[in-house]
């Protein structure tokens, strides 16, 4: 008995030592679990912030049509709880729907991204089903039929979004009661932080489902998905997979933001803050990371001066051992040896130990490289 009693007190004088950076920590319950309230919430989302950069986008939704071609790749490779990480936009509820991790953090260089999920946490906390969310996400009343939504075909739902007129009141009301429960919440947002949400809602609602991605000066492109693609798309082995595509994944990501476990932080995946702080976190949790979805942001980074820090914070995260990173990668200038047909992006998987092992061997000589070393993607004609 006296032996157990030391071995708690040591683990807990431990986890005492790895949460002095993040003040107000709070142990995680027996078994791994995940309580977080709204002022550890806040806490969360202000420590472990950074100043913002800049990209050239807002980046309202995401521009990879094929993301979700991988989904299947990731039940079949055990990629199962834990902690997801994820940049960009509402893409990630998908992958987190499937995955179910215990907790999931919105990491992007862009405040205004962060600010983005947490309209979107208003807008689950609001929507009951998945109806009501798209009628407020996109300020447009549509009517289905039959008493209740929850069975309605997703396609169905789209294409009553895309019939259906803008609703100005519908929209006024809906941003109105978004704004009102995201200033509730105990966090330190400033007058500039909630004309962002304004400027992410009008943006969403005057578009609507026909939005497309775009960068600063410049029109979408062509072989950009509209959002309501992405709320079809398949994955490889045929099936709709969005987050929307179902209420059971629908309500996947409306509980877990309900209990404040999917947080947004303005992080520089390159920085020397936000990461080092998040890598902390997530130990002192006694957590590990299963799956990290970095999309294209390693094309901006490799080979320049800030590729080493971002392979040290890869480095400093602490990974369950079988963890996925989760990239895509532009066929513009060369078809990826996965591409596929009539998808201008191509996403790909690759083990987190086979991806720090080639860094630490030089494999990774090129961007090329990186991309084509050790990749796992699915077989899709």
């Amino acid at each position: 008995m006296r032996l157990r009693v030391v071995s708690i007190v040591i683990v807990a004088f431990l986890a005492g030592i790895g949460s002095l950076s993040t003040p107000g920590f709070y142990p995680p319950p027996p078994g791994g679990g995940v309580q977080i309230n709204d002022h550890e919430f806040a806490r969360l989302v202000e420590s472990l912030s950074e100043p913002e950069g800049y990209f050239n986008s807002d980046n309202f939704i995401s521009n990879e049509a094929g993301y979700l071609k991988v989904l299947p790749l990731l039940d079949r490779l055990s990629i199962r709880g834990g902690v997801y990480m994820g940049v960009g936009p509402d893409q990630n509820y998908s992958y987190i729907a499937e995955i179910r991790p215990q907790l999931a953090l919105m990491v992007d260089i862009r405040r205004q991204n962060l600010i983005e999920h947490l309209y979107y946490k208003a807008l689950f906390a609001l929507s009951p089903d998945r109806v009501e969310f798209v009628q407020r996400l996109f300020g447009r009343r549509i009517h289905p039929e039959g008493p209740s939504s929850g069975g309605l075909d997703i396609g169905r739902i789209v294409n009553l979004l895309e019939a259906a007129p803008h609703d100005e009141r519908l929209a006024a009301d809906s941003i109105r009661e978004a704004e009102h429960l995201v200033r509730s919440w105990p966090l330190k947002l400033s007058p500039g932080d909630y004309q962002s949400i304004e400027y992410v809602a009008r943006a969403l609602m005057e578009a609507g489902p026909d939005i497309q991605f775009t960068s600063y000066n410049r029109p979408p492109q062509s072989w950009y998905p509209t959002y309501g693609e992405l709320i079809l798309a398949t994955d490889s082995d045929g099936h709709r997979a969005n987050y929307l595509a179902s209420e059971e994944r629908f309500r996947a990501i409306r509980t877990m933001h309900r209990e404040n476990r999917i947080i947004p932080v303005v992080a520089d995946l390159a920085g020397r803050s936000a990461m080092a702080k998040i890598a902390r976190e997530i130990r002192a949790r006694r957590l590990e990371v299963s799956c990290f979805y970095v999309s294209n942001v390693e094309f901006y980074l490799f080979g320049r001066y800030r590729w080493n820090a971002y392979v040290q914070n890869m480095r400093a995260l602490p990974w369950e051992p079988n963890a996925l990173l989760i990239r895509s990668f532009s066929n513009t200038w060369h078809p990826h040896p996965a591409s596929i047909n009539g998808f201008h992006m191509t996403t790909v998987l690759q083990r987190v130990s086979s991806f720090l092992e080639n860094e630490g061997t030089g494999r990774n000589a090129s961007y090329w490289d990186l991309v084509t070393n050790d990749y796992i993607a699915p077989d899709v004609k």
